[in-house]
């Protein structure tokens, strides 16, 4: 498996950054969506090839939403 990217479960984008984490080390790590401002531990992890079919999945869904 070569390099994956985070996305946030919240807003499906490519933009969780490291938030903060003040509970101590032995909690799992905290990441911040920098899009819709979700904040967990919680993400999906994808390869960049498959966060593109989403992406394209979704546009598409969407016209067929708008053409109807």
């Amino acid at each position: 498996m070569g390099k994956t990217i985070r996305i946030c479960p919240k807003c499906k984008k490519p933009s969780l950054k490291p938030a903060y984490n003040v509970s101590g080390w032995l909690a799992p790590d905290m990441f911040r969506c920098e899009e819709c401002g979700y904040i967990g531990n919680f993400y999906l992890e994808v390869e960049p090839e498959e966060y593109l079919k989403f992406q394209k999945y979704l546009r598409d869904k969407e016209e067929d939403e708008h053409s109807q």
